[in-house]
């Protein structure tokens, strides 16, 4: 029983020592203590500890804690811009001392600094370098920022540009607007900057809060802003002025910066359709008309609206342009379908409505359409003679009408003879 313990825990000593040494492996060989606080700083790094300026010289302390048996540890200052330094032409590696007692290496910078220098930000990066006992080299890269304050001018203006605005906007439904802020400034960090939007006719409206922050932006560097909005139901599908104010702090000063950018607001097509109105059925050899009303529901014009009926047996493919259907128009699609005189039976096939808004996104709807061809009634001898009747009797009136007219007409004429004769008579009279 104490060789089964035994041998279960050497198996478990055996697994576990993969797990521990990987963890050491991992473990960075030097890096930044940033709880530390070393003579010469009023506090850690995590709480905010900054250089100091005396005279034109700059101190800076450095708490490094390393693993392993360290035998020298350095560190060198290095201005991303040398166009732009700070400081006057010298060596900007020291040397660093460790502390026998806690094991942190103290890494301590004191340099010179140009006179008659301007408020401004200076990015720098400095890299720490530790050598081991076996000749082994680590290095730990820490961004610093080298802040100078107190003056009365700043270096430069400070300035953010916009760039790549979009925007994905619909009627009456959440959308985003997308940009990219930039911090074209060569010495001046961007900080608190805050992004609000606003549209003129107030048919774009934030979302959230209507200012959004957006923190810190370091000098050269680019961030990429998703701002929502919502757009109204009664908002107006044309292009929108949209105005973007951004306000920062930049050297202890606050700025402002305005634009205004033209987004487009769209709608989905909206395009209603009342019903097919034909005949449902026809003899073979007559045509027959297929009526179809489109209503446009939306606040943008449909354009390009074609109407097409397919139905084998009758007709392949016909088609009709509709053209251009404005917000609140109803228009008719009409399709003239005609039979061959020699089919008969019951016809299936489809009308398709294709269109597209006025930034060519295309839509098109279906429906489907019955047709019934009969045979024409075929006429018999009695039919004829009784349709003839018929039309004799539709027609006798009429010809009654018209012959008493002319009988009436001639007796007027014979009774005008009758009295032109006797006054003819009379006169002769008178005359012998």
């Amino acid at each position: 029983m104490k060789m089964k313990r035994l041998f279960a825990v050497l198996l478990t000593a055996v697994l576990l020592v993969p797990v521990f040494a990987a963890r050491g492996e991992g473990t960075p060989a030097l890096s930044l203590d940033e709880n530390r606080i070393l003579r010469g700083m009023d506090r850690s790094w995590y709480q905010g500890y900054e250089a100091s300026t005396d005279r034109n010289k700059w101190s800076l302390i450095l708490p490094i804690k390393t693993e392993g048996q360290i035998e020298s540890v350095k560190a060198e200052l290095q201005v991303k811009n040398p166009r732009v330094t700070p400081f006057k032409s010298q060596d900007m590696t020291v040397e660093g001392h460790v502390d026998e007692e806690t094991g942190i290496w103290e890494v301590r910078f004191t340099l010179s600094m140009l006179s008659n220098l301007k408020n401004a930000d200076y990015p720098c990066v400095i890299r720490v370098t530790a050598r081991s006992v076996a000749g082994k080299e680590e290095s730990l890269e820490i961004p610093y920022t080298v802040r100078v304050r107190g003056n009365e001018e700043a270096l430069e203006k400070s300035r953010i540009s916009i760039s790549d605005v979009q925007a994905e906007l619909s009627v009456g439904e959440p959308g985003e607007v997308k940009l990219t802020l930039t911090n074209p400034c060569v010495a001046t960090d961007i900080e608190n900057l805050e992004l609000k939007m606003s549209d003129e006719a107030g048919h774009i409206l934030p979302r959230d809060a209507e200012k959004m922050y957006l923190g810190s932006l370091p000098v050269g560097e680019s961030i990429t802003v998703t701002y929502p909005v919502t757009v109204v139901q009664k908002a107006t599908v044309v292009p929108h002025m949209l105005k973007m104010s951004l306000t920062w702090n930049a050297v202890n000063a606050e700025a402002s910066y305005e634009c205004s950018n033209t987004v487009a607001v769209h709608q989905s097509i909206r395009m209603e359709q009342g019903g097919i109105k034909m005949p449902p059925a026809v003899y073979a050899g007559d045509s027959v008309t297929l009526t179809l009303p489109l209503m446009n529901m939306g606040k943008a014009d449909i354009v390009n609206v074609m109407a097409t009926v397919s139905m084998p047996g009758i007709t392949d493919r016909q088609s009709t342009l509709v053209g251009t259907i404005q917000p609140g128009e109803t228009k008719q699609a009409q399709l003239i379908l005609t039979t061959s005189k020699d089919i008969t039976g019951e016809y299936t096939g489809t009308v398709t409505v294709d269109c597209t808004d006025e930034d060519g996104n295309p839509a098109s709807l279906e429906l489907p359409v019955n047709l019934k061809v009969d045979t024409p009634p075929k006429r018999n001898t009695g039919e004829k003679a009784d349709e003839k009747s018929e039309k004799e009797e539709k027609i006798s009136p009429l010809t009654i009408a018209l012959g008493g007219g002319c009988g009436l007409l001639l007796i007027l004429l014979v009774l005008q003879g009758i009295i032109l004769r006797r006054k003819l008579h009379r006169l002769e009279e008178d005359k012998l």
